[in-house]
């Protein structure tokens, strides 16, 4: 392996800065991080008023806000919410991002305002293309002129977007534009007015929209209404596959890793004053402007439109991914962007409650920040889903103040040339459209996940600090995937008698799981033992110590259902994210059963846990190593050959599969968490 560039340490430092870890490591390396791991602190705060439910939730659900009552609280969340977020969207770590420079060519000079076409690769091979916009008759201040990026959301053909004629003139006569061209293109309208206020405004597709067709609309955003992925080997694959999956690769996550990029390059251009960037769009647009706030603290100001709300939270396959919404939702993912501005618009959709219920909670904290009128909301129930001359106008006062612009208020548009797709199309004879389509696809896939293997697999010619780097990021990623496990351990009421355990939910409605277990006589011992097994199977000669306190717990599923696939909610799109965005997978709830489990047991007796597994077992076991104490679980045993389940999450080829964990093959599997537990808390028979 090459030694690293200074720009993979920097990009890899910045990245760790967002909050590396659920509890602050105390150790003064990360050597000594990964040689003694401390345990998971699960008194970090994780949604407190989020639903206690043995049932699956979907994006259609109720995603409050509990506020802390601290700023130091709330940091602390949010770094562990942080480190959630990039997980989930396969950003942690990040990818090699490309370093060449962008293409910008066709220069148009208009009235107060200059257009050009732009396109730059965001991974290697991988385009993101756009229009970038400029003001003229201005001299740009000395650190150059603020910018603002653009993130359009699903209104057809993105950046080419033509409203039909009747449309055009409902928006004229209702008085939700002022002019025919804005009408027909309000994102269009946005880029040149924010243009002529001063700003640098780069206006970027959507994956499958406009220029952007490496990975095809159909592919990006209507995966399995009208098709499903074919079927592909362990070496190639698509994305939506279980393969895809486990390394944590996504539309969204795509789409995130293009608005970073965006950022950068942007940042880079010589006009811009690169601490001065901020992030629109509305509907899916504004998914992309809170998330890429939220990911990248250097952007400056945030303004979502009629999107964030405790209600739905983003239909579109592009707006979900595994992970990210477990346990939280749009409000606290928003809440990312404090104490930089944010700026909110509501229309008469799902945002219509957002006044009572969501801002109340942004506004509080904001304050513990002492910086109340930092956010903003817009409401504009009369109107329908939209980004409108009206939202426009609350969007450029809040540019125009985050900015410190001196610019009188109201702001208002007036007409322009409106230029259409064959005016904007960043492709031409000189300039070529990239590979796409699905064998680009695979390939692109295929090279993301050597990226990531890269980034985490340690080698010989690793200098001491890349090699501490690579063990936290490994270290950190283990943690947040079993995070929810932790969480949800402690939301379950475990009973413990001489003939078994019986396990509830905290209310008390209805058993968690159907487990098989009980006691065997013994005394004398200064450990329990738990032994743990998937498949009811307790057999001779796993029963190896009848002088010690036992209990032999069958790990089953506390939501009950087929016992080979996981249950998935209903949805017309086979998409994991639908589901595992919102829900822990079956093997982490099993996992909260077994962490459960373990801590009952320590708090009966008083005395260390030792698991004892078959190979099979071994993730379990290994992973509650992780996140529990010496003190509370203090050895696991092996009943057999540890490498025979090495290969556990290799092996699953299907998203209901029992043992599907999305994200598990980016942090290298059952291997890669064996290499940062405690090797002395784990022996083998």
């Amino acid at each position: 392996m090459h030694a690293p560039s200074r720009r993979w340490l920097t990009r890899i430092a910045c990245f760790m800065l967002l909050g590396s870890s659920i509890a602050p490591a105390r150790e003064s390396s990360a050597q000594e991080t990964v040689a003694q791991p401390p345990a998971v602190d699960v008194n970090v705060p994780v949604a407190a008023n989020m639903p206690v439910s043995m049932e699956l939730k979907d994006l259609d659900g109720h995603f409050p806000m509990s506020v802390p009552g601290s700023r130091e609280a709330w940091e602390q969340r949010a770094d562990a919410l942080r480190l959630q977020v990039r997980s989930a969207l396969g950003i942690h770590p990040m990818p090699t991002l490309a370093d060449s420079a962008p293409t910008i060519h066709g220069r148009r000079e208009m009235d107060g305002y200059s257009i050009e076409k732009i396109y730059f690769e965001s991974l290697p091979g991988f385009y993101v293309t756009g229009s970038l916009y400029r003001p003229l008759e201005k001299e740009p201040p000395a650190t150059g002129f603020p910018a603002v990026l653009y993130a359009h959301g699903h209104w057809t053909n993105g950046r080419f977007y033509e409203a039909s004629p009747a449309e055009v003139r409902q928006l004229l006569a209702t008085g939700a534009e002022r002019f025919e061209n804005a009408a027909i293109n309000h994102m269009q309208a946005a880029c040149v007015q924010l243009a002529r206020m001063g700003c640098v405004v780069l206006q970027y597709d959507m994956i499958g929209y406009a220029d952007s067709m490496q990975i095809s609309f159909e592919r990006a955003h209507r995966y399995g209404i009208d098709n499903v992925n074919p079927v592909d080997d362990s070496q190639r694959w698509l994305l939506f596959s279980a393969k895809s999956e486990a390394y944590g690769q996504s539309i969204m996550g795509l789409q995130t890793i293009n608005g970073v990029r965006a950022f950068e390059v942007i940042g880079d251009l010589a006009d811009v004053d690169a601490s001065k960037i901020a992030i629109t769009g509305a509907s899916g647009g504004g998914t992309q402007s809170f998330i890429t706030s939220a990911v990248e603290p250097r952007m400056a100001a945030s303004f979502p439109a009629v999107m964030v709300s405790t209600s739905m939270q983003g239909g579109c396959t592009c707006e979900n991914a595994c992970g990210l919404r477990v346990g939280t939702g749009n409000i606290e993912l928003a809440s990312l962007t404090a104490p930089r501005p944010l700026g909110l618009t509501t229309a008469n959709d799902w945002t219509l409650k957002m006044p009572e219920d969501g801002f109340p909670e942004l506004k509080q904290l904001y304050a513990l920040y002492e910086r109340p009128s930092a956010v903003e909301l817009h409401p504009a129930p009369h109107f329908p889903h939209n980004y409108n001359h009206i939202a426009r106008v609350a969007m450029y006062g809040f540019v125009n103040r985050a900015f410190e612009m001196g610019l009188a208020e109201p702001i208002l548009e007036r007409d322009f040339e409106l230029l259409r797709s064959d005016a904007l199309t960043v492709w031409d004879d000189s300039h070529p459209r990239p590979r796409a389509g699905l064998e680009f696809e695979r390939d692109l896939t295929s090279r993301w996940a050597a990226m990531i293997d890269e980034s985490l697999r340690t080698d010989e010619a690793d200098s001491p600090e890349v090699a501490d780097a690579k063990k936290k990021l490994l270290l950190d990623g283990w943690r947040s995937l079993c995070s929810h496990a932790v969480v949800l351990a402690k939301r379950f009421d475990i009973q413990l008698s001489k003939s078994g355990a019986t396990i509830l939910a905290l209310d008390g409605s209805r058993q968690a799981s159907p487990v098989v277990s009980k006691s065997v006589a013994g005394q004398g011992s200064s450990t329990v033992d738990l032994f743990l097994s998937t498949h009811g199977s307790f057999e001779e000669p796993f029963v190896k110590s009848p002088s010690t306190p036992e209990y032999l717990l069958d790990v089953a599923d506390p939501i009950p259902g087929d016992a080979d696939k996981q249950p998935l909610v209903s949805n017309p799109r086979p998409a994991a994210a639908y589901t595992y965005g919102y829900n822990a997978p079956r093997i982490q709830r099993k996992l909260a059963v077994v962490v459960g489990m373990i801590e009952a047991m320590h708090e009966r007796s008083q005395k260390p846990v030792r698991v004892i597994v078959r190979p099979g077992e071994l993730y379990y076991a290994a992973a509650a190593t992780l996140v529990l104490p010496r003190e509370t679980l203090s050895q696991v045993v092996v009943q057999g050959n540890i490498e025979e389940s090495l290969d556990t999450f290799e092996k699953v080829d299907s998203i209901v599969h029992s043992d599907f964990l999305p994200n598990s093959l980016r942090y290298q599997g059952v291997k890669g968490l064996m290499s940062i537990i405690d090797s002395n808390r784990v022996s083998s028979e």
